[in-house]
């Protein structure tokens, strides 16, 4: 684990000249630069549901790097990367090598073996590879998290920008031999935070301002808190072909009935220790759609409350705890009910837990006039980014955006329950209305 921040490129400022990346390996006794053209393809992947990003890279053998072994694990991926104005430059520690195959049959040929590594961000050995034991009393939830990744993970060493929701709800914790990422998932079903008034906080690294470590709600990347929204809008090809966010290809995972024993409501139980009595908290589905940020005005399913759909024995001993996890489960299944997938030409300033706004056009027409899909239009929250960087394509990069969608913009149907709380453009203006 680094113990500070290294510059592998010894500039401070990279310029990437006409190269739109370049790939650093590290070892303990150099530094080798890649060829882009022997690189068949490199990608990493940030995502708002994973702790830490994670990628793959294939690649010819050129430099013999079988010579300059053995390999411990200690090495070093470094990315930089830029098509815009920013520049990022993000280092990854190799966790496997994987398949090596040779071109030929002899050992002389092995210059062009080629070789396929996978690789993660630093902080996926601190939050998996070691268990701790330990207490905090009367804490914040958001107080413990961030100790545990502060002091147990190694963030704070890294000098990293942290984006944290601080919680309202405080706790007597014991952490009873665990790894961190346990620690870290038991926590974060219980946080209220205090900006949202909501739980359901989530823990991930993106690229927002190099590499950005969060530790917020749901809900407050659906209200946008942070003020992430990209300004210019998404747009299809055949609208505008010269626009920046150009969406060059788009395919959608629709709704999905099988999830929604959860979604349509439950029971979650509890013992009070000190009464010697058992809890009983209800969630429907009504309950966590009023409290949810909802991307539009009708949320994706109708009035469907069901206690009967789940009964979930939790063992905590407060009304409140209860109604933490009950919502913190509930959203983070709904939010995943309708997923939109965009393929665009790969820019540095896109990250996950982005919210970007999509023109969607309707298959219908009145003259030269364009009208708008009244379900899709609006704005998505990025859930997950993959940048994909390919030499040997005609798009050198590329990035698969994996967007979500909690409720259609304006449809028509009034069997679809009307949202409480919304984040939307009002017609024919710019102005963002959240109504609570």
């Amino acid at each position: 684990m680094e113990s500070k921040q290294i510059d592998y490129t010894k500039t401070g400022n990279v310029t990437l000249k006409k190269e739109i990346f370049t790939v650093m390996f590290v070892t303990e006794n150099q530094n080798l630069v890649f060829n882009n053209a022997d690189i068949q393809e490199i990608f990493f992947i940030e995502d708002i549901f994973k702790f830490c990003m994670s990628g793959t890279i294939t690649f010819v053998d050129r430099y013999n790097m079988l010579e300059y072994g053995p390999y411990t694990g200690n090495e070093k991926i470094v990315l930089i990367y830029s098509i815009g104005r920013k520049t990022r430059e993000l280092v990854f520690d190799i966790w496997k090598m994987d398949k090596i195959t040779s071109s030929g049959s002899g050992l002389n040929e092995a210059v062009e073996n080629m070789i396929t590594l996978h690789f993660v961000d630093p902080f996926f050995a601190g939050l998996n590879l070691r268990k701790y034991s330990r207490s905090w009393s009367n804490t914040r939830f958001s107080d413990i998290m961030k100790d545990i990744l502060n002091n147990m993970a190694f963030y704070k060493e890294a000098n990293r920008k942290f984006n944290i929701e601080q919680s309202k709800n405080k706790t007597d914790f014991v952490m009873p031999y665990w790894m961190p990422q346990t620690a870290m998932r038991w926590l974060a079903r219980r946080a209220i935070g205090n900006q949202s008034g909501t739980s359901g906080y989530l823990c991930f690294n993106n690229t927002r301002e190099g590499l950005q470590h969060n530790l917020v709600s749901f809900n407050y990347l659906l209200e946008d808190i942070g003020r992430t929204l990209d300004k210019v809008k998404y747009k299809f090809q055949e609208l505008e072909v010269s626009a920046e966010n150009k969406i060059l290809e788009w395919w959608m995972n629709g709704i999905d009935r099988t999830s929604n024993n959860v979604i349509r409501g439950g029971v979650w139980k509890g013992y009070d220790i000190a009464t010697k009595k058992l809890l009983n908290y209800d969630h429907v589905y009504s309950k966590g759609a009023d409290k949810t940020i909802m991307l539009g005005r009708r949320t994706l399913y109708p009035q469907m409350d069901d206690t009967f759909s789940s009964n979930v024995l939790i063992g905590d001993n407060s009304n409140e705890l209860l109604e933490s996890i009950a919502y913190n489960d509930w959203t983070k299944r709904y939010n995943l009910q309708l997923i939109v997938n965009l393929i665009v030409e790969g820019h540095e300033k896109r990250y996950a837990g982005q919210q970007i706004d999509i023109e969607w056009p309707s298959m219908f027409r009145t003259g030269d006039k364009v009208l708008y899909n009244d379900l899709f239009r609006g704005k998505y929250l990025i859930k997950t980014v993959t940048h994909s960087f390919s030499p040997n394509s005609i798009m050198v990069y590329r990035q698969r955006l994996v967007c979500i969608k909690n409720a259609y913009h304006n449809a028509k149907s009034r069997i679809l329950y009307k949202a409480k709380n919304t984040n939307i453009y009002q017609e024919g203006n710019v102005q963002q209305i959240i109504r609570r």
